[in-house]
């Protein structure tokens, strides 16, 4: 049966929703003002997320479920190590290709931050504020009566199963819809810093980089459902794991790109803060 989402989860939802768009609007309008760098480097990490995370990732994984089916979903190790392995591997070597191939003579760190923002972004926007509008309209829906005659023409095993998708609306409280925005300013966060150890590899030409940054995406993510799944912490405990990691990390990256010496790239002008 179906739930009365309340009113709180709602603004919850809501809040989530506009933080995670507003966090690299914000970025974007910050580094633009400081530094000088090329705004395209942006749509360059936005198109990197779209084609590598979005398609060809999904595309994998669906292949990849139909072939292991219960095993994927029953054995959260499997589940767990392969979702982990798999984004670190195609969401980094994404990044290390279309940075060698579309930022050869941009290859600053100023760009490449613009470049992490876009990506980052992108991720922002569409798995967290598109799907928490989506999910504001579906409680909305719900809360006028409107859904379940939209589910009419279902048979009653996916109708229950669509019930089930988003019985998480009205069951949980609202705190972990707002800890979901935490979860995405701490994913914001890690894409760039992600973003900064690829921009090294490519660079320096060191592909230890690269492979640094394929396994400390895998351990996160598949650290991240192995703390909710297998060690049964509450979902703040882990949150809070997660922003820790992601503080110690950022700070490291930060103390790196601070103390790398710019290079002028050829024909441009130096990039200087205003």
């Amino acid at each position: 049966m179906l739930g009365t989402v309340s009113v709180t989860n709602i603004a919850a939802m809501a809040f989530t929703a506009v933080v995670t768009v507003l966090i690299p609007i914000a970025a974007f309008i910050i580094l633009n003002k400081k530094v000088k760098c090329k705004q395209t480097c942006l749509l360059v990490g936005v198109g990197t997320f779209i084609v590598c995370a979005l398609i060809l990732e999904s595309i994998v994984n669906y292949a990849v479920s139909r072939f292991l089916g219960e095993t994927l979903r029953e054995n959260i190790w499997v589940y767990a190590l392969y979702g982990g392995l798999a984004a670190g591997l195609f969401e980094e070597t994404g990044r290390y290709i279309s940075m060698k191939l579309f930022m050869k003579k941009d290859l600053t760190k100023q760009n490449a931050l613009m470049y992490g923002i876009g990506y980052g972004g992108a991720e922002a926007v569409i798995v967290g504020t598109m799907t928490y509008v989506s999910n504001i309209a579906v409680s909305v829906l719900i809360n006028i009566g409107q859904f379940e005659p939209m589910l009419a023409e279902l048979d009653k095993a996916t109708k229950a199963q669509v019930i089930e998708q988003y019985s998480a609306l009205w069951n949980l409280p609202a705190y972990e819809f707002l800890l979901a925005g935490l979860e995405r300013a701490s994913a914001f966060v890690l894409q760039l810093c992600f973003t900064y150890i690829i921009y090294r590899a490519v660079k320096n030409k060191k592909p230890a980089f690269y492979v640094l940054s394929v396994f400390m995406h895998f351990a996160v993510d598949a650290g991240t459902v192995l703390l909710l799944k297998k060690a049964m912490l509450v979902s703040v405990a882990v949150e809070l794991i997660l922003v820790a990691v992601t503080a110690v990390l950022a700070t490291v990256i930060y103390k790196q790109y601070k103390a790398e010496k710019e290079e002028v790239p050829e024909n441009r002008e130096p990039l200087t803060t205003q």
